[in-house]
């Protein structure tokens, strides 16, 4: 109570004397104080699947889709004996998966390495993904194995039978 009585009293006599307070008067720069931005706190990913669909094995074609389905998918490629096939789109696990072609060499086994890249998403200054997978095994946990057998007819020994004459 005193300290308000007295601070109300400094107050008026301020006010009567109508002097400016001082003003303090420095020859250096004034410092400021930043502090480093607090940093986002981003929550933890969820794992994007990789599910290849099973391979047709053996097969006398000499192409062959292979179906990819990645989450948040970007690129896929596979690669085989008879070379490197790859696709780019916006692919899905349920709605979109990548249909990759490859081409068959003949009378080959072709084991397959399918690579799919999952895009990179900025959400609320978080970045996500922005990763590849990599499987040479099918959804089922089988290999990626094509085996091309020839497109040739094998010939069949025809059995001829004496006619019978009575």
């Amino acid at each position: 109570m005193r300290l308000k009585i007295l601070c109300g009293a400094l107050a008026c006599l301020w006010g009567s004397l109508m002097i400016a307070p001082p003003t303090a008067v420095t020859s250096e720069p004034a410092v400021t104080s930043t502090l480093p931005p607090t940093p986002t706190v981003c929550p933890m990913m969820t794992p994007e699947p990789l599910w290849v669909e099973p391979v047709i094995s053996p097969t006398g074609l000499l192409t062959q889709t292979v179906t990819v389905r990645i989450g948040n998918g970007e690129a896929v490629t596979v690669t085989a004996e008879s070379g490197v096939f790859a696709t780019t789109g916006s692919f899905g696990v349920y709605g979109s998966p990548a249909l990759v072609p490859i081409d068959l060499l003949p009378d080959t086994t072709h084991h397959l390495q399918v690579q799919a890249r999952v895009r990179t998403i900025h959400q609320w200054g978080c970045e996500y993904a922005g990763y590849t997978l990599s499987t040479s095994r099918d959804r089922y946990g089988a290999s990626l194995i094509i085996e091309q057998v020839s497109a040739t007819a094998t010939p069949r020994p025809r059995l001829y039978l004496p006619l019978l004459s009575h």
